[in-house]
């Protein structure tokens, strides 16, 4: 039965409300969504006057508004209204332990209804950041609707790099493999520790890093995240990485400048050099050096392997807006407790702390990312929605809408991005049959917005209702949720330590 649910302060709880007054005919279900636009992200398609039936948390039927006879326990009227499937955040981080579940609420709250969590795991257990097992009780909460919070569909492992400390432990030196017979050893260990994908960093050894992919490969587990600094988007697409994260690897490849500072990279690695490349350089460089012949080599790789692309384009937006005092005095910050305004605070400091050229440069690389962007989706790369939430200035849920708006603002159109938000993670995931589309059958997982978001993108947060599988969020519930987020914001416990 579909529920609607308000939030109580304590532990945002859930208690149920039964729905209201039933429709007689011969189709029955627990909601009917009477009179809607539907927005079918998957065929692409927009539907006026359209009835949508839901029961047990499937999409029953979709047909013509009228032309079914249909019997619900709750109605909802859809007139004047648009019903587009639930969003999914393909990078996403709710693993803080302080602030895990405001993360996952603020989601709910802005029609998140499934993440990628790009980091589930601890490197040295003890500190704020969630290991596996907590990230799995998370998940099996949420999936038996005991807790608030959007699907959890693939939880990565914490970064794996090469940059081991002289103390390390076991768990560290699995998560640090320095060698080709240490890479074998970390996949083993990882797919042990029940990982759905292996996130890499940049600091990586080149032949460890074979190594390591090669394993990944031979053992059917994906790997993705971000890419050595010696290897190309091309080296690694060939290699099989599943996912690329950031707009910040393929802008530099291409243009001139990519290969020159990853050879450079190769040359410390192989001990033939001790001389770093300028990394402040690279922005400016890469923007004075874009070659689209060089582009195209880089993205063929990705759609020969089949790679999907996750810009995160909020990331780079950050570098060039530091020192932006707009930026900087966002009215959202309000639903993001003092520990972790401090941290990003010192992060904007540090980022902003360099000249107006610098600062010009780094525009002109978010620029260039959004529109190598766009190159790679006309190419035919996957590219996906993720958001890097809860790092600086990346407010969780919030933050999936200023996304797509850079999506549209590298020249995808409304419905381009909204794809690239659901009906292309469900390809991802391999759930076409339950997600990323609104067809009976498909999992309930649904966002009612009051205005048409193919008009203008900025409406895809111009929410009115929220529905994942059985449960219902309205309006009232939705603002009800944020205020205990805000709430916890301001309270006494949420001052902690930002360290």
């Amino acid at each position: 039965m579909i529920r609607r649910f308000s939030m109580l302060a304590s532990g945002l709880a859930m208690t149920a409300a039964l729905a209201a007054p039933a429709l007689a005919g011969a189709s029955e279900g627990d909601l009917l969504i009477s009179n809607v636009t539907v927005i079918d992200t998957e065929t692409g398609t927009v539907a006026g006057g359209q009835d949508v039936l839901i029961d047990d948390g499937r999409i029953v039927l979709v047909a013509a508004h009228g032309a079914a006879d249909a019997k619900a326990d709750e109605v909802v009227d859809g007139t004047g209204k648009y019903l587009m499937p639930g969003l999914f955040d393909m990078h996403a981080h709710s693993n803080f332990a302080p602030i895990h579940r405001q993360t996952l609420a603020m989601m709910i709250a802005n029609g998140v209804t499934a993440v990628r969590e790009m980091g589930s795991d601890c490197v040295k257990p003890g500190g704020m950041g969630m290991c596996i097992a907590d990230m799995r009780a998370s998940q099996a909460s949420i999936d038996a609707n005991e807790m608030l919070g959007p699907r959890m569909l693939q939880l990565a492992t914490a970064k794996i790099d090469s940059n081991r400390s002289e103390d390390a432990d076991a768990q560290e030196i699995a998560y640090r493999p320095t060698s080709p017979e240490d890479a074998q050893e970390t996949v083993d260990f990882m797919i042990a520790r029940g990982a759905d994908i292996l996130k890499t960093s940049q600091e990586f050894e080149p032949e460890t890093f074979r190594a390591f992919a090669a394993a990944a490969n031979a053992r059917g587990i994906p790997f993705g995240g971000h890419i050595p600094m010696m290897f190309s988007v091309a080296d690694v697409s060939k290699m099989g990485m599943k996912s690329i994260e950031h707009a910040r690897d393929l802008p530099l490849d291409c243009s001139t400048a990519g290969a020159p500072f990853r050879a450079q990279i190769m040359a410390i690695m192989k001990g033939e050099s001790q001389e770093w490349p300028d990394r402040k350089a690279v922005p400016g460089a890469a923007v004075a050096g874009f070659d689209e012949k060089l582009c195209a080599e880089q993205i063929a790789a990705m759609v020969e392997n089949d790679v999907y692309y996750v810009p995160t384009h909020l990331t780079r937006e950050m570098d060039y807006r530091a020192g932006d005092k707009d930026y900087r005095e966002d009215p959202r910050l309000g639903f993001i407790s003092p520990m972790q305004q401090r941290h990003w605070n010192g992060d904007l400091d540090r980022t902003a702390n360099g000249t107006a050229d610098i600062r010009d440069d780094l525009e002109a690389f978010f620029l260039l990312g959004l529109k190598t962007t766009k190159l790679a989706h006309d190419a035919g790369v996957k590219v996906m929605v993720g958001t890097d939430a809860n790092d600086t200035m990346v407010f969780p849920g919030f933050s999936i809408h200023d996304e797509l708006g850079h999506l549209v603002k590298a020249g995808f159109t409304p419905m381009e991005a909204l794809q690239a938000a659901t009906s292309v993670p469900a390809g991802y995931f391999g759930r076409t049959e339950d997600f990323g589309g609104i067809s009976a059958g498909k999992m309930s997982d649904l966002v009612l917005l009051t205005d048409d978001p193919i008009a203008d993108i900025g409406n895809s947060n111009h929410i009115a209702m929220v529905i994942k599988g059985t449960r219902t969020y309205d309006r009232a519930t939705l603002d009800a949720i944020l205020e205990e987020v805000r709430a916890f914001a301001t309270a006494p416990e949420a001052a902690g330590d930002a360290e």
